[in-house]
């Protein structure tokens, strides 16, 4: 399990509905990731699409990704966005949890499971590449946190 959470001073809802429009997640990280080949119906947004992770010395590995799971916060109900990744035979689960918290902020967490890892994955994520995800996620939460301060 790679993860990373915060706390943004915006209502759950409004994080939501950002994070709700994958369009919007470049804007998260783009120095290491690149979003692009969205797909999904005009009428609803994306529901998924291709995410390209930059590592060090010009490696990097691209994800099909695809949204299982949408929830929009209600109440002190939380928010949940998930999905599947798949990375070659290399199957990953991401998603983000939105929960309220005091004075209309927001609880966020991103994280990432793998369920099955190729030898070569398994050795890359050993060698750096969950420290190199971990701190993606916790730029990605910063940068959230930044664009919505600018909207």
């Amino acid at each position: 399990m790679i993860e990373a959470r915060a706390c943004l001073p915006h209502p759950p809802q409004r994080v939501f509905e950002f994070l709700a429009d994958l369009r919007n997640h470049w804007r998260l990280e783009d120095a290491f990731v690149e979003v692009g080949g969205l797909e999904g119906d005009a009428g609803h947004g994306p529901t998924g699409g291709r995410v390209r992770i930059k590592g060090p010395l010009g490696l990097s590995r691209e994800a099909r990704t695809q949204v299982l799971e949408a929830s929009a916060p209600s109440g002190s109900a939380p928010g949940r966005l998930a999905g599947r990744a798949d990375v070659g035979r290399t199957v990953g689960h991401v998603g983000w949890a939105i929960e309220p918290a005091a004075y209309d902020a927001s609880d966020v967490r991103l994280w990432a499971e793998v369920e099955r890892a190729t030898p070569l994955d398994r050795a890359l994520l050993a060698l750096g590449g969950r420290r190199l995800l971990a701190g993606i996620f916790e730029r990605s939460l910063a940068n959230l946190a930044r664009v919505l301060d600018d909207a």
